[in-house]
């Protein structure tokens, strides 16, 4: 109103002006901030009390399964005592029947035993294994199972073994004098003028003088083999027992023990029995043996303390041996002497005249 004159403003009309924020002034970033929101979470309420480590470890234990039963299949089977057991029975279970069937399988392989009809015993025999006595007067021995096993050698008697009592001096000792009815105190049984052992050597009845062929007296049996058809006269108490399934190894046994092993053994094709001795006589002197005769005209050596005797014959030898017991004595040497005595192939009955026993060829 006084001084200077009011100058006019222009208006400008419908024009906007927008505010830029004071964030973005001077370059700066725009910070944006975010409110916090808490959330309280409150525990379910429970009145179980919180249990000390050996307490839960102690309660997991009585609430786990098969607690308090010690035949628990978890508790069985998570026990190595209880694998170990179970482990050595199935082994041992598996083992019985595993053998079982072998032995089965092997029992079916085997030929039937067959056992001879024979008339009842009334005297006592000996029980041997694999053993059959038998009474008749033509012998087959009869196989119980016999054993299979590979050719043993052979066993020699010693020889420097003597004779137990021989009262009469017949030959005939005084434990053997019963097999051939004979009486220990009289060398002459029967009264003929020939001793009781004499007349045995020679295959002759010692206890009667009828009949005069031991083989017809009811005292021996005449032992054939089936397999090597060989024969031979033997005490008609004494056992008679085949050790393998090829009849090459028989043994006939006395209610004491002793025994005459009579044994078959190979030689090889073109073989000498000088050499086969060699090979198969171990310790024994071929010096010590002399030629031998059986009454049936078959031919081999005997050692000259008659416990021993060889018949070599085409591709075999035909061994016969006396075994003692622990005993240092022989009570039955009368017997392999009888036994060498009646060895034969054929089926000859016939026994030669006996000789005066002062020109006897081979001493008693």
């Amino acid at each position: 109103m006084f001084g200077k004159p009011e100058q006019k403003k222009e208006i400008l009309t419908d024009v906007k002006v927008t505010k830029i924020p004071d964030d973005f002034y001077a370059g700066s970033n725009p910070i944006i901030k975010f409110k916090d929101v808490e959330k309280k979470i409150k525990p379910p309420k429970t009145n179980k009390a919180v249990l000390s480590s050996a307490d839960k470890k102690l309660l997991d234990k009585k609430t786990a399964v098969g607690a308090g039963n010690k035949l628990h299949p978890i508790n069985l089977f998570t026990s190595w005592k209880f694998l170990v057991i179970a482990g050595i029975g199935i082994l041992a279970v598996g083992g019985a029947l595993v053998g079982f069937y072998f032995w089965w399988q092997y029992r079916k392989t085997l030929p039937p035993a067959q056992v001879p009809a024979k008339p009842e015993v009334t005297e006592p025999v000996a029980v041997v294994p694999e053993v059959i006595p038998t009474t008749s007067t033509e012998t087959i021995p009869a196989v119980v199972e016999p054993i299979v096993s590979a050719e043993a050698k052979l066993d020699f008697p010693s020889p420097l073994l003597g004779d137990s009592i021989d009262t009469d001096q017949d030959d005939i000792t005084d434990i053997a004098e019963p097999l051939f009815g004979t009486d220990p105190a009289v060398p002459d049984s029967d009264g003929d003028k020939f001793t009781d052992g004499h007349e045995v050597f020679y295959l002759y009845n010692p206890a009667g003088k009828e009949p005069l062929k031991l083989v017809d007296s009811n005292l021996v049996n005449t032992y054939t083999n089936p397999a090597f058809s060989y024969k031979l006269y033997t005490p008609k108490t004494w056992a008679v027992g085949n050790v393998d399934l090829s009849y090459k190894d028989v043994l006939f046994s006395t209610l004491t023990g002793e025994n005459v092993d009579v044994r078959v053994m190979d030689m090889n094709v073109g073989e000498t029995f000088d050499s086969w001795f060699a090979n198969n006589a171990q310790g024994e002197q071929l010096a010590d043996y002399l030629p031998f005769e059986s009454v049936f005209g078959e031919t081999g050596f005997a050692r000259k303390d008659n416990l021993v005797y060889f018949f070599p014959k085409g591709n075999q030898v035909y061994a016969i041996l006396y075994h003692t017991t622990d005993s240092s004595v022989v009570n039955y040497r009368i017997v392999i002497k009888m036994m060498a005595r009646s060895f034969q192939f054929g089926n000859s009955t016939e026994v030669p005249a006996r000789p005066v026993e002062e020109s006897a060829v081979v001493p008693l």
